[in-house]
C-alpha cells in the first residue's frame, strides 16, 4: 500500500493546475505514515483527531515579497488517517487530491475559510 499510496499522491501533485504549479517554489512533498506527536500537540489536536495533511512553512502572502526562503516549505501527507477512514479506492483518491490541494492553498496564503469558500465556487 505504500507504493500506491505514494503514486496517489505524486498524481494529485501532478494534477495541481499549471498556474498554480509554476508557482510553487522550493516546496517539498512528504508522505508519512502519521503526524508525529509533536506535529499533534503544536496544532492542538487530540487523539481522536484525524490529521490528513499539514502545511510546514511561511505563506507566499507573510513574505513581504520574498518567494523563496532557504528552508523548503514542507507538505506532508499522512497515509494512515486517511486510510483508516476512506476504504474505497475512489473516495481515497478523492481525499488525497483534497488534501494536496488544502495543503498546496496554504502555501499560497489561503486560510480554511478561503478554501471552503473556493471549493464551494468550484
Amino acid at each position: 500500500m505504500d507504493k500506491h499510496f505514494d503514486n496517489l499522491v505524486s498524481e494529485a501533485i501532478d494534477n495541481i493546475p499549471d498556474k498554480y504549479q509554476e508557482k510553487l517554489k522550493n516546496v517539498l512533498f512528504k508522505t508519512e505514515d502519521q503526524p508525529s506527536d509533536q506535529q499533534r500537540i503544536k496544532l492542538g489536536l487530540r487523539k481522536c483527531d484525524a490529521l490528513f495533511g499539514l502545511y510546514e512553512g511561511v505563506p507566499l502572502t507573510k513574505r513581504g515579497g520574498a518567494t523563496h526562503s532557504i528552508v523548503p516549505d514542507v507538505i506532508t501527507i499522512f497515509k494512515f488517517p486517511m486510510i483508516d477512514i476512506y476504504s474505497d479506492e475512489l473516495e481515497l483518491k478523492k481525499q488525497i487530491f483534497e488534501t494536496v490541494w488544502h495543503e498546496v492553498a496554504h502555501y499560497f496564503g489561503l486560510n480554511h475559510q478561503m478554501i471552503h469558500a473556493s471549493k464551494n465556487k468550484s
